[in-house]
């Protein structure tokens, strides 16, 4: 055990925050604390990390552990070059080797003579720094500067002349590098792109100590997490697993106290009534009194609750748009320079495209160019028929307006009746006197929420989206994804959270600085995709790499083997052609879903399914013999 917090209450002012919390963290535990903005998860940290007192309770804090606190304020100095604050983690073994190198500089001969034990002193620093945890700690400098998009260039740059989200990425870094025993994380995939949370992901995962994170990345703690702690109403629940196990166990326990308080309350109801019929009567008073006793030993089972104040979503269209929603000719997009490639793609009806790649690609760009918000720089954009186009822009959430929220949203719809604003507003959780806050002074997740307000009113068949999920909590970050997966039109969007891709994206859009491919299937089917070509890619390169040692060496393979190989070589070809006819049948079966004689019709739409079915499965097969067939042939040549 490494902290423990029992029955911990924490109060600001006169409003309580949470109560009577129970919570421990042993060594090697990955947990998470999740519930609503506003719930106390921040506060909470601070608690376990000894950064704030709390009003009642224990905090028992084991002998020796370390804590390592990353909060939203930066803990390195701003006067040192990145890597003279990187190496003040490793003062230990520093010294030792300036101890070492003295020492080496003192061994003469006639100090070897006149001080015999110096050669012992010696060989033993030498051995304690060789043996000690941090001997690797340049190349640990590196990995984990890298990991976090800063390259060897500007390691002897200033962190004065960073930004503020560079800052806190040197902090995160710095503490890592510290390894505490104990490394708690509020919002650690802040100011990150994917590629840098993934490496985050791994790094956590092998970690030496215990973790605690804050985080509204939901694909995050999903990969990194064993444990999740619920505050919901001021109390603390654990759940053992990850994120989707806790969503699960939530739902049942939820269920099954719902069915518990049901059915006592029919019990007491019921014993109630006996009681006040029968305890006047001489007859029947003793069984009264003992059902009465009953009702007072009884342990009342309170009536559960969800935390369920969220936004109440639905997107609807006025019209059906045609198959074809956008197509996309030699697109150059940009401001004054062309941003990324010329881009050549279609849209169909049904479409929900998820557009990735790292920060400063052009995605937005791109985007807002097909949103008609940015001018093209050149090709075409072709709109289908009776294509509507709803965008959101996440700068829009920052937006300044000196309106109320009621007339922000009444002035675009002037014909409705007030009663019917405040009826959509409230079910952004704008009610009562919320709507006349003024714009300019909400928060972010209620810019946002507003937004969302007015893009659900438009009632569009195409929604493009840039971040859609930014500044909202875990809660309405849900209710957004029923919405769309609900939403009968067709959904272009940008976003870094994987967990959201995962829900919505039939096809991930990939930019890269060497181009663009478009994968059918989600976020996962993606990662699983690229992760082969990676592959291909390394077996091409090390085959082209061995060539000339292969020929070298060819005389050594026997007749058998050569035979061998090259029946394994025409496998492989063979399946490489089949890979690629079963991705482009499955590609049509897909686009014949998307007609609407067939999604109409629940007889064809069921054959259609079937064939999606059988289709995916032989392609799962055939991309399994052609791993296998790599392998071998890895292993042979």
């Amino acid at each position: 055990m490494l902290i423990q917090l029992n029955n911990v209450t924490k109060n600001f002012v006169v409003n309580e925050v949470f109560s009577n919390v129970k919570m421990e963290i042993n060594d090697k535990d990955r947990v998470a604390i999740v519930g609503r903005n506003g719930a106390g998860k921040s506060t909470l940290l601070k608690i376990i990390s000894g950064e704030i007192d709390f009003d009642n309770g224990e905090r028992t804090v084991s002998k020796d552990t370390t804590i390592g606190y990353l909060s939203q304020e930066f803990i390195v100095r701003e006067d040192l070059s990145i890597y003279e604050e990187m190496i003040t983690c490793f003062n230990e073994i520093i010294e030792l080797e300036k101890e070492l190198e003295k020492i080496s500089y003192e061994l003469t001969p006639e100090n070897i003579v006149s001080n015999p034990g110096l050669l012992d002193k010696y060989d033993r620093l030498q051995n304690q720094v060789l043996t000690h945890k941090d001997y690797h700690y340049k190349s640990k400098i590196e990995s984990v500067l890298y990991g976090l998009d800063f390259d060897k260039e500007v390691f002897d740059k200033k962190i004065s002349t960073f930004s503020g989200g560079e800052k806190t990425r040197l902090s995160m870094a710095k503490l890592l590098l510290s390894e505490p025993d104990l490394l708690i994380l509020d919002e650690p995939t802040n100011h990150l792109d994917m590629e840098n949370v993934a490496w985050l992901e791994n790094y956590l995962s092998s970690y030496n100590g215990a973790i605690v994170i804050v985080s509204h990345d939901r694909y995050f703690i999903d990969k990194v997490v064993n444990v999740v702690y619920n505050l919901e109403f001021g109390k603390l629940k654990k759940y053992v697993g990850n994120y989707s196990n806790f969503l699960c166990q939530y739902e049942e326990d939820y269920e099954k106290n719902l069915k518990e308080y049901v059915s006592q309350q029919k019990d007491i109801k019921r014993l109630e009534e006996f009681v006040q019929k029968n305890i006047a009567r001489a007859s029947t008073s003793k069984m009264a009194k003992s059902r009465q006793k009953v009702l007072d030993k009884m342990e009342i089972i309170d009536n559960p609750r969800k935390d369920d104040k969220a936004a109440n979503i639905e997107f609807r269209i006025k019209e059906q748009s045609g198959r074809d929603v956008l197509i996309i000719n030699d697109l150059q997009v940009g401001y004054e320079e062309q941003v990324g490639q010329k881009y050549n793609f279609s849209v169909y009806k049904g479409d929900r495209l998820a557009i990735v790649g790292k920060n400063g690609i052009g995605k937005s760009t791109l985007i807002k160019t097909i949103a008609k918000k940015q001018k093209k720089l050149g090709g075409n954009i072709q709109y289908g028929s009776k294509v509507s186009l709803g965008y959101y822009d996440q700068k829009q959430a920052e937006f300044e307006s000196s309106k109320t929220i009621l007339n922000e949203l009444w002035d675009e719809y002037p014909l409705m009746k007030e009663a019917e604003v405040r009826t959509v507003l409230g079910r952004f959780l704008f009610r009562g006197d919320d709507v006349l806050k003024i714009v300019r002074d909400l928060s972010g997740g209620e810019k946002a929420r507003l937004q969302l307000a007015k893009l659900m009113l438009e009632k569009n068949n195409l929604l493009i989206l840039d971040e859609p999920t930014n500044h909202l909590d875990i809660t309405s970050k849900q209710v957004l994804e029923e919405a769309l997966e609900n939403y009968e039109g067709t959904i272009l969007f940008v976003s870094h959270d994987r967990y959201f891709i995962n829900k919505i994206a039939n096809k991930v859009f990939d930019i890269t600085e060497e181009g663009y491919n478009i994968y059918l299937g989600n976020y996962d089917y993606y990662l699983e995709k690229r992760e082969q070509e990676k592959i291909a890619k390394r077996l091409k390169e090390e085959k082209i790499a061995e060539t000339v040692v292969k020929e070298v060496n060819d005389y050594v393979l026997s007749k058998e083997e050569k035979r061998r190989i090259r029946k394994l070589e025409r496998t492989r070809d063979e399946l490489i052609v089949q890979i690629d006819e079963l991705e482009s049948k499955i590609k049509i079966v897909n686009e014949e879903l998307m007609k609407e004689e067939v999604y109409t019709d629940a007889v064809k739409t069921q054959e259609w399914n079937g064939k999606l079915k059988e289709l995916t499965s032989e392609l799962e097969e055939k991309n399994n013999s052609w791993l296998e067939i790599e392998e071998e042939l890895e292993s042979i040549q």
